[in-house]
């Protein structure tokens, strides 16, 4: 099979690898689509990142055909469509986390008999635990389905971080998780949804993907007053912070937050973000971390995402905005680099 090998930064080799074949509990999957997720760009940007060995293959956001089945298999059937469910956010079961649902902050996350697992959606071929793929309905598109794991993270944050109908909704940021998280504001029955962001044209795709009702695009000047000023001084309810890397939103987000409100952070940070503490104590501010995903009272986000998609309440076509075959996933990875002069939102690869 052909496989994209990251060697470390922007050396990314499309090689021949040997096909994998299912072990008892797990199925062979054919790759039909693969988004590149923010959290790629890490170690594409500034290497080494922890918990990261060169080389190494991955793309978590993946969606694929079943083409043969491992000992023991009886859920899924070869020849049958399936999201798949980040194999890093595997947990050992065992522990209390797990126990009680919650994989997703396990402490040996990702870890299975003793070795890393990651997802290799930016290959022809992969193998997965049975247990992490979910049949999709013919209505329902690779493509789309790989969001499946950003709108599982945007369930995640919502039951969380609730979100009632007189609500003002902040949604900081305008890649693929502030889209998804856009929609399911609007879906949940937030009363207004506001993105902000940097640039007009993500902000335009965002009204008509139907994920805010209302944006802000700040290339200059002060995000915070500008979200006062649209809000008559009062701030926002809630805020959701979905840049991270090394932006400083969380201090942006505890701003617009009015006096007793709430703030929530799904962006993934690479440094030590500052956190104006003061402010955030003076307001009495409600702020969670919202990470991944697992399940909700025992409810798989993922699957609660993925009822939401076939029921029409999300819809990803409008942010999937550029398409690369395997060969040139060097461009892909570019083009979602440098979204400015790409004006890429939600990158596919198709292997």
């Amino acid at each position: 099979m052909k496989a994209a090998v990251f060697y470390g930064g922007h050396d990314i080799r499309v090689e021949e690898l040997p096909d994998p074949e299912p072990g008892p509990g797990e199925v062979l999957l054919r790759v039909r689509s693969a988004g590149v997720c923010g959290s790629d760009l890490h170690p594409y940007r500034a290497p080494p990142v922890d918990g990261i060995r060169e080389p190494h293959q991955r793309g978590h956001e993946l969606a694929a055909d079943v083409v043969a089945l491992g000992e023991g298999v009886e859920d899924v059937s070869a020849g049958q469509r399936v999201g798949v469910e980040a194999e890093h956010l595997l947990g050992c079961g065992a522990c209390r986390a797990c126990r009680h649902g919650q994989n997703h902050i396990c402490a040996d996350r990702g870890f299975r008999n003793g070795e890393r697992q990651e997802s290799h959606g930016f290959s022809q071929l992969d193998v997965c635990l049975a247990t992490s793929c979910h049949v999709l309905p013919e209505s329902v598109s690779f493509d789309a389905a790989t969001q499946l794991d950003c709108y599982a993270c945007g369930v995640h944050a919502l039951n969380r971080m609730p979100v009632g109908p007189d609500s003002t909704v902040v949604v900081i940021g305008t890649g693929a998780i502030g889209m998804t998280l856009g929609q399911l504001a609007r879906a949940y029955g937030a009363g207004q949804v506001v993105m902000v962001g940097t640039r007009p044209e993500p902000l335009a795709i965002a009204m008509e993907a139907n994920a805010a009702d209302v944006v802000l695009a700040i290339s200059d000047g002060d995000p915070v007053q500008a979200l006062l000023d649209s809000t008559n001084g009062h701030g926002a309810d809630t805020v959701f912070e979905t840049v991270g890397g090394k932006s400083t939103t969380i201090d942006q987000a505890i701003g617009m937050a009015r006096y007793g409100g709430s703030v929530s952070v799904l962006g993934v940070f690479t440094g030590s973000p500052t956190v104006d503490v003061r402010s955030a104590y003076r307001k009495e501010l409600n702020i969670r971390w919202s990470n991944s995903y697992s399940s909700w009272q025992g409810v798989s986000e993922y699957q609660t995402a993925l009822r939401l998609l076939v029921s029409g309440w999300v819809d990803p076509s409008a942010f999937i905005t550029s398409h690369f075959p395997l060969e040139s996933i060097g461009e892909a990875f570019a083009a979602a680099d440098d979204k400015r002069n790409s004006g890429a939102i939600k990158v596919m690869v198709h292997p």
